[in-house]
């Protein structure tokens, strides 16, 4: 998450996963056998009462070229202060081969938990600004 186990009430924390594609090699009746776990599906829960199902990882702010506390298709608003407990549950897609040079899909996926993030929500009071508060009053420290 970025901030990394912080967040400012208001602003957009971004949440991103890290879950490459696994393989898992092994033998099958002394052949060599392959299930490969790639995720497809991202489920939120911001500790704060609301979640969000996504499709995408997301990405760094800097990967996406967005400025910090700006919104991704992965950001979440926290409105209160407080300590809060972020849960992710990744849904994988399986696939299978068997002394084979392709990969056979397994219907349906598996569910998996990834570890807790724990984040801290304060406020912010600024006093200098990069822009016209006047003109964007939602803009960074308006």
């Amino acid at each position: 998450m970025e901030p990394d186990g912080w967040a400012v009430a208001g602003l957009d924390t971004n949440f991103y996963a890290v879950a490459p594609s696994q393989i898992v090699p092994g033998t099958l009746l002394g052949r060599p056998a392959e299930v490969r776990f790639t995720a497809v599906g991202f489920h939120w829960d911001y500790g704060d009462g609301t979640s969000a199902s996504r499709r995408t990882a997301g990405w760094t702010w800097q990967q996406l070229r967005t400025p910090e506390f700006g919104p991704t298709p992965t950001s979440h608003v926290y409105s209160r202060v407080g300590e809060y407990t972020i849960r992710l549950q990744i849904d994988y897609r399986a696939e299978y081969r068997f002394d084979a040079p392709d990969f056979v899909p397994i219907s349906g996926t598996i569910a998996l938990p990834a570890n807790d993030l724990h984040i801290t929500v304060g406020d912010a009071k600024t006093v200098l600004v990069n822009r016209d508060c006047a003109a964007d009053p939602h803009g960074p420290g308006c």
